[in-house]
C-alpha cells in the first residue's frame, strides 16, 4: 500500500495547526506571580517577588500592573523591573523572553506591597 504525498502534506498541516492550538491557550493569567516579605537584618520590610510563566510557550514582553511604583524604588536586580511611562504598568527584564515553566525573581524594598499581576504579553512558541 503507498501513500501518496498529497495525504502526507495533509497530515503535516492538520499537525501543525493541532500544535498552534496549544500555543493560541496560552494566556497572561499562564504568568502567576507570588510575593513574600521579610525584614532585612536592618528592620526594612524586603519584598521577594517570583514569576512563573506555566504556559507550555514562552511569553516575551511582559508587562505588570504596578500602579504607584516608581523608579526610585530600589530593586534587586536593578534591571528586572521598569515602570512604564503611564505610571500603571511596569516591563519585566526590558521584555526579553521567558520559557516555560521558567521562573524569574526580583526583590525592593517598600512598605507598600505590589500586585505586580501580569497585564500582557506576547505568546511565542
Amino acid at each position: 500500500m503507498e501513500i501518496k504525498p498529497a495525504v502526507i502534506l495533509v497530515a503535516c498541516v492538520l499537525f501543525c495547526i493541532s500544535n498552534r492550538g496549544s500555543a493560541a491557550g496560552c494566556r497572561t493569567s499562564d504568568l502567576v506571580v507570588t510575593t513574600k516579605d521579610y525584614p532585612d537584618p536592618g528592620g526594612r520590610l524586603v519584598q521577594y517577588v517570583t514569576l512563573v510563566n506555566n504556559c507550555g510557550c514562552t511569553q516575551k514582553n511582559v508587562k505588570l500592573a504596578c500602579a504607584g511604583f516608581s523608579s526610585s524604588i530600589e530593586v534587586y536586580p536593578d534591571t528586572a523591573i521598569k515602570p512604564d511611562g503611564d505610571g500603571k504598568l511596569c516591563t519585566l527584564y526590558a521584555g526579553r523572553p521567558v520559557g516555560p515553566k521558567e521562573k524569574v525573581f526580583f526583590n525592593y524594598e517598600s512598605k507598600t506591597r505590589f500586585s505586580f499581576q501580569a497585564v500582557s504579553s506576547t505568546v511565542v512558541c
